[in-house]
């Protein structure tokens, strides 16, 4: 009995093990959760994790496209960044430090993926400095705010070549990466691809037509392209055009183009040249006709406002109205106040006919005004792709009636249901235009008896495949089309410059900056309200003839009465006739009524289609939310029950 007592109590006596006092635990937690938090935003930072993103934006708007990765994965020597950022200053607009955030990730990306063959050089420009007067020196520009020079640009260099991005607007962050990616290239790329220019059109600027006038300065996309490329000005009447100088030919709007220089680009394209056409019905950009200088295309004469290939268009099995112009009801653009105009179209990506295309790849708006339709008329042997189209409600109209907005012109005429082709590709071996040679060489042989010398050179048939572009439309290239001018220069409000680049650098063999160029500041035009104000135009269609009808009865019946007034007879109506007015007039009445019913539907519609978009907006987010914190509250609690 005693032995158990002893037991018991040595076994009370046994000492207890060591508690830590709740404070002590928390104190020690909120530390390591500090170094956990420190240590791995160091790790994050001085490895590639941080350069590490997921972006769930639509077409993957903050993800580098293939074409920027394959620029910088094959640079060969090394690239030099100079930053120029002004940062310890208060007056830097707030939008603008947030852009340099994204700027700074973007280049830390761009260090990543070359390899270590760029190099980034932080410059922090302030007043009286060795950074200032390098800022200087590379062309970047101070933006003058409150009495103080604020600097943000770039300075790409590489070897002796050098280009500069004198400011990086906010306004153009979708053009970042092709900026930048560009001026990569071309600093890192030492001849530049040639390309032949044949146009009517002021591209390249016009000079001055009297001491003291301005002359006048080229586009925008043609200051874009001679940056890019080596531009040879052939004009409209060339000698002799050889691939191997000039690999790649661009024709904008060839008004007037004769027979002979048709069979010069014949045999261009034979010879392995690749051309680039862009065609235009109706040209709104043609200069006009200067009563003080004479001659058609001079520079003071008047240009066509028509062009096309009657030749060419019709071997390669192309059908192209040359005076017709398409108005679409699903891409017709707004100018407010009511101005709809069905030919200048506003183009979505609906009318983009492959999201594989890498000349469209990417692409969410293009403005093309009084744009043409391409068709394909027959079978020659070639491929044709439409790489963009129009939609199935157009009605083909005059170029010169389609300057003016017309809201009742579905109600007038029935649409063709045909999807015209407004960019198109074709490739294969091309036939000639014109198997018996040069017409106008032939007319020459014929008078003077001797045979031509040029003759042995004629081909009937492309030894090589072959391709062409064409494009319905030259005045998308002009600068109100296609730019907008900010306080830094020129921003792209759409794809139109980037199609023609695009199609450009496809042509001379450099594709890596396709994809990074498409990201341009787009709207997306409400295509569906747009179809349905065009249905509801076609089901009124056969009202609107029989208005039509009855409203010229009446006229005649009017013009009837007032001759009889006028030759002295007695204006006296028969009880026949005013019967006959009346029932018009009442006839109009009720189709006023049934329009005005019609029109109140489709507003109708509308207002439902605008209500049920609302709801889905507002609704959707407190929806998802509310659905995934009940699927954590059930996750939860079947974890609960199961412990």
């Amino acid at each position: 009995m005693a032995k158990k007592n002893i037991t018991s109590v040595e076994t009370t006596a046994e000492p207890s093990a060591k508690v830590t006092h709740p404070v002590v635990r928390t104190v020690m937690g909120i530390v390591a959760i500090l170094c956990i938090l420190i240590f791995s935003n160091w790790i994050v930072r001085a490895t590639s994790l941080g350069n590490k993103t997921l972006d769930l934006t639509e077409d993957k708007r903050h993800t580098l496209t293939l074409g920027t990765e394959a620029i910088l994965s094959e640079l060969e020597n090394p690239v030099i960044i100079r930053y120029y950022a002004t940062r310890k200053s208060e007056t830097m607009p707030r939008r603008v430090k947030n852009y340099m955030r994204k700027v700074d990730d973007l280049l830390e990306r761009y260090k990543l993926l070359a390899n270590d063959k760029i190099r980034i050089e932080h410059l922090d420009p302030q007043p009286d400095t060795d950074a200032e007067d390098s800022a200087n020196m590379d062309g970047i520009s101070g933006q003058r705010v409150e009495d103080e020079n604020l600097y943000f640009g770039l300075s790409i260099s590489s070897l002796d070549q050098q280009t500069t991005i004198p400011f990086l607007d906010p306004a153009n962050d979708t053009m970042l990466e092709y900026m930048l990616s560009s001026a990569i290239a071309n600093v890192t790329t030492f001849k530049k691809p040639k390309i032949g220019l044949m146009t009517t059109l002021p591209l390249a600027g016009t000079p001055a037509m009297s001491p003291g006038q301005q002359p006048t300065p080229p586009w925008v996309i043609f200051q874009l392209l001679r940056q890019r490329y080596d531009v040879q000005l052939l004009g409209m009447t060339p000698e002799d055009l050889d691939p191997e100088k000039t690999p790649v030919l661009l024709v904008v709007h060839p008004a007037g183009i004769t027979a002979s220089v048709e069979y010069l680009i014949d045999q261009y394209i034979l010879r392995g040249g690749i051309l680039v056409a862009c065609l235009d019905p109706f040209a709104l950009t043609a200069p006009q006709q200067d009563p003080r200088m004479g001659g058609m295309g001079g520079l003071g004469g008047g240009v066509p406002k028509s062009s096309t290939f009657l030749h060419l268009l019709k071997t390669w099995g192309i059908g192209f109205d040359a005076y017709s112009v398409v108005a679409d009801g699903k891409y017709a653009t707004d100018f407010g106040n009511g101005q709809r105009m069905h030919a200048h179209l506003s183009l979505s990506t609906d009318a983009i006919t492959s999201d594989d295309e890498i000349i469209t790849k990417g692409f969410e708006n293009l403005y093309l005004p009084l744009a043409g339709g391409f068709t394909v008329d027959s079978a020659t042997g070639i491929s044709v792709d439409t790489l963009v189209k129009s939609s199935n409600q157009v009605v083909m109209i005059a170029g010169q009636s389609a300057t003016q907005a017309d809201q009742g012109i579905f109600a007038r005429s029935r649409p063709t249901g045909e999807n015209y082709g407004l960019v198109m590709r074709l490739q294969g071996k091309f036939k000639t235009s014109f198997p018996n040679g040069d017409p106008t060489e032939k007319e020459q042989e014929q008078q003077q008896g001797s045979p031509n010398p040029k003759e042995k050179s004629h081909l009937s048939e492309a030894l090589t495949q072959g391709s062409v572009y064409l494009i319905s439309d030259a005045d998308f290239l002009i600068d109100q089309a296609s730019f907008h001018r900010g306080p830094q220069g020129y921003g792209a409000v759409n794809n139109n410059a980037a199609l023609l680049q695009n199609i450009l650098d496809q042509c001379t063999g450099s594709k890596h900056l396709i994809g990074s160029r498409s990201r341009a500041s787009t709207t997306r035009p409400f295509t569906i309200i747009k179809e349905m104000e065009t249905d509801f135009e076609k089901d009124l269609h056969d009202d609107v003839e029989a208005a039509r009808n009855s409203m010229e009865k009446i006229v005649q019946q009017l013009q009837a009465l007032q001759q009889q007034k006028n030759s002295g007879q007695a204006m006296v109506l028969t009880q026949e006739q005013e019967a006959k007015i009346r029932e018009l007039q009442a006839q109009q009445i009720k189709l006023r009524r049934d329009l005005r019913e019609k029109e109140k539907g489709l507003r109708d519609r509308k207002d439902k289609l605008y209500a049920e978009i609302t709801w889905l907006t507002v609704g959707s987010t407190p929806l998802f939310v509310a659905v995934t914190g009940l699927c954590v509250w059930f996750f939860r609690r079947r974890s609960t029950r199961t412990v």
